[in-house]
């Protein structure tokens, strides 16, 4: 059974969307100090506000060594890592800035995470139960045209997680993968389809690892995808063709 209760949590991207998401549901279940991230200090004043003796604001820019390279001085302890610090461009894989937004989204998604992942481990392997928790998204299992750089990135992400899962069962450290739908956050404005709530991703995402889950599609879309991908491999590009994000 996967307890939050008395857990150090360090949580990327965690001043508004899918970030807060998790702050909220990790407050709700008893983690005892959370490590609210974020490219602006400034900007997590109002998360920190939800609960000051147990939240703690660290400025971390994922595209910034030197921040990097100074989480375990602000650090004490280490139960589970959230990679979710992301950003998303409507890109076309044969857009003329499309090699200038693939560089910047795999620096966020698939750089970012790996360089926070290796000054995390002698943290992560003191604890009696870790967890990386990557979140992905459900355009790494096929690409979105509108979204090709971004789609591209986050299956590099998955990849990452997959290796990481062999590569640390010694010790003791599970990496779980998350693969979230549209969302209701600042990334996704524009699509007019259903979207699941911040809430929803991170409840269900908790709710998934409990039933021992490492891939988890956290809403309908995501499931359904998953399905479509299950059953029908070459459909699920032809489905992601019809949606522009």
């Amino acid at each position: 059974m996967f307890n939050l209760k008395g857990k150090s949590v360090l949580v990327t991207g965690a001043n508004r969307g899918i970030g807060l998401g998790f702050i909220e549901a990790l407050l709700a279940n008893g983690a005892s100090t959370i490590y609210a991230a974020g490219r602006d200090k400034n900007a997590l004043e109002e998360v920190v506000a939800l609960n000051p003796e147990i939240i703690k604001a660290i400025k971390l820019d994922v595209l910034d060594d030197s921040d990097i390279q100074s989480l375990t001085q602000k650090i004490e302890s280490l139960d589970v890592l959230i990679n979710n610090a992301g950003i998303a461009n409507g890109c076309f894989n044969t857009a003329p800035n499309a090699v200038e937004i693939a560089k910047l989204e795999m620096d966020t998604h698939y750089f970012g995470p790996l360089k926070i992942i290796h000054q995390c481990l002698p943290l992560l392997k003191q604890s009696k139960q870790a967890f990386i928790i990557n979140i992905a998204s459900i355009a790494a299992l096929s690409n979105f045209p509108s979204l090709g750089p971004y789609s591209a990135t986050k299956a590099a992400l998955m990849s990452l997680t997959q290796g990481l899962r062999i590569e640390l069962a010694g010790d003791n450290i599970k990496a779980v993968c998350v693969y979230p739908g549209p969302t209701d956050t600042r990334l996704a404005p524009g699509e007019q389809m259903p979207k699941a709530t911040r809430q929803s991703v991170a409840i269900n995402t908790f709710e998934g690892i409990n039933q021992g889950q490492l891939d988890i599609y956290p809403d309908d879309f995501a499931k359904a995808m998953f399905t479509l991908l299950e059953e029908h491999p070459n459909k699920l590009a032809q489905t992601f063709k019809e949606f522009h994000i």
